[in-house]
């Protein structure tokens, strides 16, 4: 990958994060850490960044824009979340993956008679909140980043279920799969989604285009996409023609698109 190549994807990257360190350069491009210093180094010397220690962060007058791009983001967010609750069937057992999405989706569940599983430290102080609700964690490493458990540990224990549903948060999608930049993360989501009987994917519009190192899943593994904004008509083309439930969640209306029949 050429240099300006992944100057692009570092600055995509904090358009969505206010920060990136060099292990996360080094592991989204598969660069070592001399390779992502001088990368840091060039985009420091344009202006487009801030250098910090152990990594970077966009200048103030850029963080004040990215202020507003992450308030749109978080009211997309909220919508798939309120929209994703309404999936849920009483009496049925639920995988929560650890995304921001699924902890928000937490709050609509409103003591619903359902089992829920995680790894999510968010996802289980959330739903102690509900008397109905039996969540179930995970057993694994705490990772303080994510607030999740993770590890050997973690990927065994799931062999133990079979659940009707799994809500699986999104790092990159495109139209060949999801993928992730952080290994341990992408084979839990991988095991995750061998023990669901559906998979909805909880993907705001940030996300679509992305791809990282780690692949997760193959796009015909998932059943059901929810997000913000419309993708692309190729993506949407072969969202339709692997037979996905696209559910597009936009400004004040809700847009469903189930082609499938």
């Amino acid at each position: 990958m050429y240099q300006e190549q992944r100057l692009t994807l570092i600055l995509k990257y904090l358009d969505s994060n206010k920060e990136i360190m060099l292990e996360e350069i080094c592991e989204m491009l598969s660069v070592s850490k001399d390779t992502a210093r001088r990368d840091l180094v060039k985009l420091e010397e344009r202006g487009e960044i801030m250098r910090i220690k152990g990594g970077a962060t966009l200048p103030t007058s850029n963080r004040e824009l990215i202020d507003y791009k992450e308030r749109d983001l978080t009211e997309g967010k909220e919508k798939i979340a309120k929209r994703a609750s309404l999936l849920i069937r009483e009496n049925s057992d639920l995988l929560m993956d650890t995304s921001s999405t699924c902890a928000l989706m937490s709050k609509f569940m409103f003591d619903k008679q359902v089992n829920v599983i995680t790894n999510s430290i968010d996802v289980v102080d959330l739903l102690g909140e509900y008397e109905k609700i039996n969540t179930f964690m995970l057993p694994g490493k705490f990772n303080r980043k994510n607030r999740n458990l993770v590890g050997p540990r973690t990927l065994e224990t799931l062999n133990d279920y079979r659940v009707d549903q799994l809500f699986l948060g999104a790092c990159g999608i495109n139209a060949e799969g999801l993928t992730s930049p952080d290994e341990e993360e992408a084979f839990l989501k991988k095991k995750m989604i061998s023990c669901a009987r559906q998979v909805v994917l909880l993907a705001d519009h940030s996300k679509f285009e992305k791809i990282f190192l780690h692949k997760v899943c193959n796009i015909k593994d998932i059943d059901v996409i929810i997000t913000d904004k419309d993708p692309d008509e190729e993506f949407k083309r072969n969202i339709i023609e692997n037979n996905i439930h696209l559910i597009v969640v936009e400004e004040e209306k809700e847009l469903f698109l189930d082609e499938k029949n």
